[in-house]
């Protein structure tokens, strides 16, 4: 699992006196290193380069004993059936890790940076996919399946 880590540009617009919101993206290798050149190509505009590891020899192993990596409670959204996660730093949703899946999700704070948020969650969702081949077949052999029982139908009426 590796992480790149994308700071906004900008301070909120709500609030100028916060600091810039961070994100971390973790997937695997060859997946981050898609992402990143996705999210620079799009973002590039709400993005501190200087301030992000967005380049691919910036991406580091995850690393969950450093203190400033991101954990399961920072998640704000899975991509690809849960292999890919966008976190946000400062942000707990405590029912991450309870028991209880009728726990609700904390909300998302506000005042951050919802440029780079929505431009992040729009690449990165549009980068990686759920390929479903087998459903696309499938919708192909229910229909091959209906016109060959219309086949043996009418073989069987025009037999008698």
């Amino acid at each position: 699992m590796m992480t790149s880590t994308f700071v906004s540009s900008s301070s909120t617009s709500s609030n100028t006196t916060l600091s810039p919101t961070t994100f971390h993206v973790l997937a695997d290798n060859t997946t981050l290193i898609s992402l990143i050149s996705a999210i620079t190509t799009n973002c590039s505009s709400n993005i501190n380069a200087s301030l992000s590891s967005s380049n691919t020899s910036n991406s580091s192993p995850y690393n969950s004993s450093d203190p400033n990596a991101p954990h399961p409670e920072s998640a704000i959204e899975y991509y690809r059936a849960s292999s890919v996660v966008l976190t946000l730093n400062g942000y707990n949703n405590s029912a991450a890790l309870s028991n209880d899946t009728s726990a609700p999700n904390t909300p998302i704070p506000s005042g951050i940076d919802t440029n780079l948020e929505n431009c992040l969650n729009q690449t990165i969702g549009a980068a990686v996919p759920l390929i479903d081949g087998a459903m696309a077949r499938g919708a192909g052999s229910i229909q091959g399946i209906g016109l060959l029982s219309l086949f043996i139908v009418l073989f069987q009426l025009l037999s008698f």
